[in-house]
């Protein structure tokens, strides 16, 4: 585990504790993905993002332990979200294409069954550049992404979900609306959330939120790099912002989604 932050590899060795007491011998693999593997992890901001493979069924008991489980880890460590998926073994190693309903955690709450899709960005970074805790390394195990249909998969969350929270943001009195002019996470998630798109869509590939702000100063017209510096802040610790008003700053935030998207449905079409 030297790939690991040593503050990652203490929630993990207290993870996998509670699992040797109460549910023992259940996780076969256990992999990471997500900020962790692209080198772009900051404590207290990105989530510790899983795959657990399981080697039998998870019963309706099993899940009343995981969910205790989850939430002792984040009793102890309050500022880190386990955020991941347990898959069995016979489904990641023979993922179809309408993906595996698994057990899922997001935001450090369990969300249900939900589906794993086999061609996800998810599934694509964490086949290409997981990091293997325990069991079967991630280069043997059987997944392969098809590359079109993850595209196609991503155009239509660019035109359904980002299209829908840019407009959200411009409907008054809407949460988002007003989240936009104070909140900086908003600001990041939505910025940073497009140039993340636009950097797989220009180079089939998958890179870190900051990353991808990186890569859009230098991909797109000057008059948009001050809101996309902004939106860095929370990951860069610029502390004070490149904003004298939180009108001007909204209004560039909702200018410069809305020219991205454009650009996106530009390269795929």
């Amino acid at each position: 585990m030297e790939e690991i932050p040593k503050e990652i590899k203490v929630v993990l060795d207290t993870y996998f504790e509670y699992f040797d007491l109460k549910l023992p011998n259940l996780i076969d693999s256990f992999y990471l993905y997500g900020s962790i593997t692209l080198g772009a992890f900051k404590n207290g901001f990105s989530d510790i993002d899983f795959i657990a493979v399981v080697n039998r069924k998870v019963s309706d008991a099993d899940v009343k332990i995981l969910r205790e489980i989850h939430k002792d880890v984040q009793r102890k460590f309050p500022n880190s979200i386990l955020d991941g998926w347990y898959i069995l073994n016979e489904d990641i190693q023979s993922l179809n294409e309408e993906g595996k309903l698994c057990i899922r955690f997001n935001d450090g709450k369990f969300q249900g069954l939900n589906k794993f899709e086999k061609n996800s960005i998810d599934t694509f970074q964490l086949k290409k550049y997981g990091i293997t805790v325990k069991g079967l390394k991630i280069e043997n195990v059987d997944i392969l992404v098809n590359w079109d249909t993850l595209l196609s998969n991503m155009r239509d969350n660019l035109n359904s979900y980002w299209l829908s929270w840019v407009n959200d943001c411009k409907k008054f009195p809407t949460v988002k609306y007003l989240s936009l002019f104070v909140s900086l996470r908003s600001i990041e998630w939505g910025i940073l959330g497009v140039s993340r798109l636009y950097y797989t869509f220009k180079e089939k590939d998958i890179t870190s939120k900051v990353g991808a702000g990186e890569y859009v100063l230098e991909a797109v017209p000057k008059r948009w790099h001050k809101i996309i510096k902004e939106s860095m802040r929370l990951r860069t610790d610029h502390k004070k912002s490149y904003y004298k008003s939180i009108y001007k700053r909204r209004k560039d935030a909702i200018d410069y989604m809305e020219f991205l998207i454009q650009e996106c449905n530009e390269l795929i079409r």
